[in-house]
Order: structure tokens, then C-alpha cells, then sequence
């Protein structure tokens, strides 16, 4: 057999890896190893059309609408206090629940990373303001720092997920479907991490001094629960939508945009500082992620043409190994690379070779997007060089890197026991994507 196509997906790599340490943006980095590889193995600067093209056909889709809608609508909620406001009504609520502010924490981690896409501006941003004031209550670091690293995990799968938009995107499965399918393991991974919070601080008081607030009438309570409406109107206008047909990804997200203007003048909330901030924030967000899938669109496209995607799907065939061991390998090299590179590198160096093999041994694509976007978190929050602990590490530096490893610790575990129990039941993603298309 002819391994030719080896020894370029291995110059690939190599230089890829090089540009990477030098600091290279990614974007940048993926661009540059495209016009390399046209140039050197196909044809030269005739080839160079074919980059100019692929650029163009790769953004110029209906489904890509979604990304730059998803960001504006966190952007909005962040910066017009919208986000913040639900917050405070669950705070209001759930007051003498032991561990109420790790609870909190999850919540908030979960609104802002999850309509953002961002968790490592969610960890940063919450781990600012958050556990300070965890620490003056007199929390310890495993459930302060332990329950900001969990929302991110959170963010990944509950709709709208920027990133899961982007990942979709790259791995060319339905949007709506990937959307639809996080739905059912969010809540789950929710569940496991409130029952976590909540039974440790039972049993371990002291990790999570009980904290009585001064009493809070009902009508103000009330008037939490009303604040609380911007999220669950944002929620049902987006996924309800997709899941009943009544709207496409893209439609629903423009949705949520207004609403979520809609809402920010209605709690008089809106400002031009913020509508421009945002406006801001989103152009600069989205560019880098067009960026990113022209890059990873021409890099797919630079491995078939070079024979490297055929290469390494005839080896799946040859080797006798069953789909969920391939599985198992494909989620280690990810949690491995996330050790040294961020999500969005990672999606961009293994999506493009791995849909292949996933579409070759008739694995769920729906199923197996879920499983590398946990997989992508989880690397983020893997001790010793997860970067979300970093980032952690960076907003507040009187925290010992070796506590925040503690608190990531039973994060992880978690994590791992939700991606065993979706490989044991895939049925668990797949049931409401499948529901929609009936």
C-alpha cells in the first residue's frame, strides 16, 4: 500500500505544531499551512484559486448565521445585566439551600458560557466577581472555584451553544440537531452537579458556611421570579422553536437577538454603550470564527486531495478494532491535545480526519459531536494544563494552582461518568433530534 499520503499528513502536522509554539494565531496558523500545502503538492500557484474559493463557499452558508446571533445575544445579556438579574432571583429563592452560591455559580456559568460560547470569558468573568465573594462567606476554593469550572461544562451542550454551532459547523452535521441533542445531557450533567454541591455541603458544612440572608418578603420574591423570565423566554424562543419546526437555527436565533433587545428595554437596561459594545465584541468573535472554518474547511479539503482522509479511512477498514474502541481512541487524542492547545485548535486539527472514520464505521455523527464538545471541556479543566485553570489561576492569583487542581478534580470525574453513561446510552442525544425529524 502506498503510504505517501502519510509522510504529508505528517509534514502537516509537524509545521502545524511549529507555527502553533511560535504563537501564531490559530486562524493564521491553518490559513498559512493551507497555502503551503496547495503550493507544494498541488499545483502550485494555480492551485491558489482553489483557497480563494473554498473561502468563500465555506462562510457563505445560511447555517453559519447562527454563530455571530448567538454571540450578540450573550454579549447582550453580559453587558445589559440581564444575565445578571437571573442570578439574583435564584439567589433570592434558594437561600438557606446549603451551598446556595456554588449552585448560583453553576447557573450563572451555564447562562453566560452556554449563550456566549466563551468559557474561558465565562470562568474569567465569574471567577472575578463570584469568588470573592464565596471566599468572604467563607467558602472554600473546591466549591467556589469547583462550581465555576462546572458551568463551563454546562455551557458546552445546553442550546444556544455558540460552540457547538462552530463545532457543527466544522464537522458539516445539522445544526439543529446538535442543538437539540445537548438538551437531555445538560440537564443530566445539571442534575449531577447539583447534587453534588448540595450533598458535600450538607456533609461538610464548613466547606460552605450556611450564609441566612436578612428575610425576603414574598413580593419581592415574586418580582425575582419575573426577572427570571428574560432567560426562560430566550429558551423557548430559540430551542422551542427548532425542536416544534417552527423556526430554522438561524431564524431562532435572530429571535432570541430581539428578544433579548426587547427585554433589555423593557428593564430599562439597554444602553447605547452596551448595544455598541456588544456590537463590537460580536464582529471581533465572529471573524476569528469564519476564519477558523475557512481554515478548517481548506485544511479538510487539503487531506482528501492529498489522498490523507482516503489513506486513514482504507487503515480503519483493514484494522479489526470495533467502533467504540475507535471511539474511546478518537476522545483520548482529543482530551490528550487539550492539554496543550485551546477547544477551537483542537476542533480544527481533529474534526476534519476524524468525520471521515465516524461516517466510514457508521457512527453517530449527532452522537460522537456531543462526545468530543464534553471531551473539549473536559480537556480544558484536566489537571495540570487544562487552560481553563490557568485562566482561573490568572483572575485570581491568591489561589494555589494546586487548590484549584483539587477543586477540578471531582469536575472531572463527573464529567467522565456522563460521557461513560452517553457512551452506554447514545439514545439519551439521539432520542430528541430524532423526535424533530418525524
Amino acid at each position: 500500500m502506498d503510504y505517501e499520503w502519510f509522510n504529508i499528513l505528517a509534514f502537516f502536522f509537524l509545521l502545524l505544531t511549529l507555527m502553533m509554539l511560535s504563537g501564531m494565531p490559530v486562524a493564521i496558523g491553518f490559513l498559512t499551512l493551507n497555502i503551503i500545502g496547495l503550493y507544494f503538492f498541488l499545483g502550485g500557484e494555480g492551485a491558489m484559486s482553489l483557497l480563494a474559493m473554498n473561502a468563500f463557499s465555506s462562510v457563505g452558508k445560511f447555517a453559519l448565521i447562527p454563530i455571530p446571533l448567538f454571540v450578540l445575544m450573550g454579549d447582550l445579556l453580559m453587558r445589559t445585566g440581564l444575565a445578571a438579574r437571573v442570578v439574583e432571583a435564584v439567589d433570592l429563592w434558594i437561600g438557606r439551600i446549603p451551598g446556595r452560591l456554588s449552585l448560583s455559580s453553576v447557573g450563572g456559568g451555564t447562562v453566560f458560557g452556554a449563550l456566549s460560547g466563551a468559557s474561558m470569558a465565562s470562568v474569567a468573568m465569574l471567577g472575578s466577581t463570584l469568588v470573592p465573594e464565596m471566599t468572604k462567606r467563607g467558602y472554600k476554593s473546591s466549591m467556589s472555584v469547583g462550581s465555576i469550572l462546572a458551568g463551563g461544562g454546562l455551557a458546552v451542550l445546553i442550546p444556544p451553544s455558540a460552540l457547538g454551532v462552530l463545532l457543527g459547523a466544522v464537522a458539516k452535521v445539522s445544526i439543529s440537531q446538535l442543538l437539540l441533542g445537548g438538551i437531555l445531557p445538560g440537564l443530566i450533567l445539571a442534575s449531577m452537579y447539583v447534587a453534588y454541591f448540595g450533598i458535600r455541603a450538607t456533609l461538610q458544612p464548613e466547606l460552605a458556611p450556611p450564609y441566612f440572608a436578612t428575610s425576603v418578603k414574598l413580593r419581592d420574591k415574586i418580582r425575582g421570579i419575573i426577572n427570571v423570565f428574560p432567560l426562560l423566554s430566550l429558551i423557548m424562543v430559540v430551542t422551542g422553536f427548532i425542536f416544534f419546526g417552527i423556526a430554522t437555527p438561524s431564524e431562532s436565533a435572530a429571535m432570541g437577538v430581539v428578544a433579548t433587545l426587547v427585554l433589555a428595554a423593557f428593564y430599562r437596561c439597554l444602553t447605547w454603550k452596551a448595544l455598541k459594545d456588544s456590537l463590537t465584541s460580536t464582529m471581533t468573535t465572529t471573524s476569528m470564527m469564519l476564519l477558523v472554518i475557512v481554515g478548517s474547511s481548506g485544511f479538510s479539503q487539503l487531506l482528501a486531495a492529498t489522498g490523507s482522509t482516503s489513506g486513514l479511512a482504507s487503515i480503519v477498514r483493514d484494522i479489526d478494532i470495533t467502533p467504540i474502541m475507535m471511539v474511546v481512541i478518537m476522545l483520548s487524542i482529543v482530551l490528550f491535545l487539550g492539554c496543550f492547545i485551546d477547544t477551537i485548535s483542537i476542533m480544527l486539527v481533529t474534526i476534519p480526519i476524524f468525520m471521515p472514520i465516524v461516517l466510514e464505521m457508521g457512527i453517530h455523527p449527532i452522537w460522537f459531536s456531543h462526545l468530543v464538545l464534553i471531551q473539549l471541556e473536559l480537556a480544558g479543566i484536566t489537571p495540570p494544563f487544562g487552560v481553563l485553570l490557568f485562566v482561573m489561576k490568572g483572575v485570581q492569583h491568591h489561589i494555589k494552582i494546586s487548590e484549584i487542581y483539587y477543586a477540578a478534580i471531582p469536575i472531572v470525574v463527573i464529567q467522565i461518568i456522563l460521557v461513560i453513561l452517553l457512551m452506554s446510552f447514545p439514545e439519551i442525544v439521539t432520542i430528541l433530534p430524532e423526535m424533530a425529524s418525524r
